[in-house]
């Protein structure tokens, strides 16, 4: 929608900004110079907005470089800066526009407007925003500091020996690669959205967080026309070609010796999951392989009757160039399957649980989002996703088949009560805010992180988060899980924490209205610390519900002492199993373990709660 000025005068909705689409390795190549839109919200030097602050201080210079204003006049005429390496307000430009690009992606597929700033107190200090440094460090990395609130990005010189494409010596700035900017805001979006996946209690865990990072990256890509268009003309239609559309960080992995993109999206023939893939990147790409599998056979069913029309009948497409008209609508089509990709994975999250995913979960909830917003699967993408599951070994815990239909989390409906009486009147204002947060026109250039219906929740010790609720349905929502213990699976003997809920708003494809409830409770036995390598065992459910409060499905992670059904007791015992021999892999794995001191030795497992040592090897 248009947003008056103080003048009254009404100003467009959307920002178009300038960006590099890959990386300045591409240079001057066609489409690698883009314009995208963002929301167009009042703006501070830096540049400054409701939910991201860029702050451009350079650690290794200790200085401070001149914000960019992109409200001057200038500035909006053209569009944004022109794409430059060696502008450092360009550079400002690029990581605010693509962070922004990125959070609407997860807002339009959540259903609703994420609030970035800093929630959890015993991380650090409270920040309003996600905070972005452009030039923080000088070094070969970048990564989202948890206690910071803020991804740093780092800068380097290409490695001499190696260089690839770029010049010895060249001054590399990771802040400049769309792919490094949209990986990093992933991750601070998902610990904004699950904070305890961040704690390695399976061997899953670390690597979905990294190859769910990948996996937004990368399907951004298709959202670049003029790049679709030209690397579908030079491949012939064929996405699986290994071209800077399945690449990531291209300038980033020739810079630091590896001589190639730093990722694919493409596997070896026959590459399977299992335990001797353990380090989170190389096991978070089988993943991301797994789902651009599902992605190409679904653009391939998209674009066969194109295909059969341009071709008379053969399916062989002619030699030489092929016609324009073709390649454009085909590069709709591939955009188009690819958002529809990237908008079923983000909605997975809604559909996951609160602690301890692994692959097999995240395919789980991707079937049963996808399948309540879109029960009539054209093109048979959920299909092609469970089939590239299966080819690489991924399969889900608890499952009797892998039909879709069995994939489907389990349907609860009419086998649990209400909320409660009052919980109806009190969702009112819930909704209300909800709805209002999408109204842009409404927003105060003063935004706040918080508002009335919003509280600070301690949770444990002197860790608070924070929710969407107001004290009194905070308190109706724990009540409800204390009284229905039993069925939901948790442990009565231990503490019930409300770990989040939320109302969302969905649009399907034929125009149909989704309103869910998504509310999250945990569970923690911190007794057991000293056996897990310094991080506790966790439990917890997460509960779908229709707008009427009624429950549709409930996604669990029992403990030790689950309540209602001893299986859920020997899923739990399972658990705990498993994270103990996790903890025994990692151990063995690492050579500096018969040097730790017996403080290191008892909190290891929480060295790998890093971004900065993840990402750094």
């Amino acid at each position: 929608m248009r947003r008056p000025t103080q003048d009254g005068i009404t100003q467009a909705s959307r920002r178009p900004l300038k960006i590099f689409a890959s990386d300045p390795l591409l240079g001057k190549t066609l489409g690698n110079r883009a314009r995208i839109d963002i929301a167009n919200e009042p703006l501070q030097e830096g540049p400054i907005g409701s939910r991201l602050e860029v702050i451009d201080y350079d650690g290794a210079q200790k200085c401070f470089y001149s914000p960019v204003n992109l409200d001057l006049p200038a500035i909006l005429m053209q569009g944004g800066l022109e794409p430059s390496e060696s502008d450092p307000r360009f550079h400002q430009q690029m990581v605010y526009a693509v962070a922004q690009k990125t959070l609407e992606n997860f807002d339009r597929a959540l259903g609703r407007v994420l609030r970035l700033g800093s929630s959890n107190r015993k991380r650090g200090a409270a920040y309003p925003r996600l905070r972005l440094f452009p030039h923080a460090f000088y070094g070969a990395n970048a990564f989202y500091s948890t206690n910071l609130n803020a991804i740093l990005f780092g800068y380097f010189r290409a490695d001499a020996a190696d260089v690839g494409p770029n010049l010895p010596g060249q001054t590399v700035f990771t802040c400049l690669s769309h792919d490094v900017i949209t990986h990093e805001m992933t991750h601070a979006i998902v610990d904004r959205l699950r904070p305890l996946f961040l704690e390695p209690s399976n061997i899953d865990v670390l690597a979905f967080h990294e190859g769910f990072a990948d996996i937004v990256a990368l399907f951004q890509h298709f959202s670049f026309q003029d790049i679709l268009r030209d690397q579908l003309q030079r491949t012939r239609l064929d996405v699986r070609s290994p071209t800077p559309l399945v690449q990531l960080a291209r300038q980033l992995g020739f810079a630091t010796g590896g001589g190639r993109a730093l990722r694919s999206a493409l596997d070896e023939p026959n590459t399977k999951l299992n335990d001797a893939t353990s380090e989170p990147h190389d096991r978070g790409s089988i993943l991301v392989a797994a789902v651009f599998d599902g992605f190409s056979k679904t653009y391939q069913r998209r674009i066969t009757d194109l295909v059969r029309i341009a071709t008379g009948g053969t399916g062989t497409l002619p030699q030489g160039d092929l016609h324009p008209d073709l390649v454009n609508r085909i590069a709709t089509e591939a955009a188009r399957t690819a958002q529809r990709v990237l908008d079923m994975c983000i909605r997975a999250f809604d559909y996951m649980p609160p602690v301890d995913v692994t692959f097999g979960d995240f395919l789980r909830a991707m079937i049963t989002a996808d399948f309540e917003l879109v029960p009539d699967d054209e093109f048979n993408l959920r299909d092609a996703m469970i089939e590239a599951f299966r080819l690489r070994g991924i399969y889900p815990d608890g499952v009797t088949s892998l039909a879709e239909e069995s994939l489907l989390w389990d349907n609860v409906e009419n086998k649990l009560p209400l909320l409660g009486d009052n919980v109806p009147t009190l969702l009112e204002q819930v909704f209300f805010n909800a709805v209002r947060s999408f109204d842009t026109g409404s927003q105060d250039p003063t935004y706040q992180s918080a508002d009335s219906s919003t509280q600070y929740v301690t949770v444990e010790d002197d860790e608070e988060i924070e929710l969407d609720v107001n004290a009194e349905l905070g308190a109706a929502l724990h009540a409800y899980a204390a009284t229905n213990a039993d069925a939901l699976g948790l442990d009565k003997t231990a503490k019930i924490q409300v770990r989040g809920f939320h109302p969302v708003f969905r649009v399907a494809p034929n125009g149909r209205l989704l309103i869910e409830l998504v509310v999250q409770f945990a569970q923690v036995d911190k007794s057991v610390q000293d056996q897990l390598g310094g991080i506790p065992f966790r439990g917890g459910c997460t509960l779908i519900a229709s707008s009427n409060g009624r429950f549709r499905y409930l996604i669990s992670k029992p403990m030790r002492k689950a309540s209602g059904d001893p299986a859920r007791v020997k899923r739990g015992e399972a658990r705990f199993a498993r994270q103990q021999d996790f903890l025994k892999m990692c151990d063995m794995k690492n050579a500096l373990t018969p040097y730790f001191t017996a403080k290191e030795y008892q909190g290891r497992m929480l060295e790998l709660m890093n971004f900065a040592n993840l990402h750094g090897g």
